[in-house]
């Protein structure tokens, strides 16, 4: 009987020392351990201009972005952008106009150029802000904002 609870406490122990072994202490300050990209957007800038393409006067907003990984471990596409105006405007779209949709690799950076137009219109709005939804290599959606104001180019 005695072997027996010898056996049972070595076997516990060892079971124990197994699980201590295998797991991870806390991970350092601010460090992450997941699988996921993470997508910002950083400078973006907006401008407006009149649409003279059109038979009734319009405008033409013009977003330059680049988008950056932060995580470093898992590439991210762009899949949809939001853009929502200061005068009450908004409107979405997606980024398969493109060739091959804009993609970000691990710690990698794009450059980046969004238009909306709309006819009839002659009040540009003073501000925007703009959202891009993405999806990461393993399938995980986010998406990322920000804001710029918006400078007007010709009359």
């Amino acid at each position: 009987m005695l072997s027996y609870r010898c056996t049972r406490a070595w076997a516990i122990a060892a079971i124990g020392s197994a699980i201590a072994c295998s797991s991870q202490g806390p991970s350092a300050p601010g460090a992450t351990t997941s699988n996921r990209a993470a997508l910002t957007i950083v400078g973006l800038t907006a401008t407006v201009q009149p649409l003279t393409t059109t038979p009734q006067s319009g405008l033409v907003y013009q977003l330059t972005y680049q988008l950056h990984e932060s995580a470093g471990r898992i590439g991210a596409t762009a899949v949809a952008q939001h853009f929502a105006f200061s005068n009450g405007m908004s409107a979405d779209g997606n980024f398969n106009a493109a060739p091959t949709a804009p993609h970000v690799m691990p710690g990698g950076t794009i450059t980046l150029q969004s238009s909306y137009s709309i006819f009839p219109a002659t009040t540009p709005a003073s501000h925007v802000t703009f959202t891009v939804t993405y999806v990461d290599d393993m399938g995980q959606s986010g998406m990322t904002t920000a804001e710029a104001d918006v400078s007007r180019i010709g009359p």
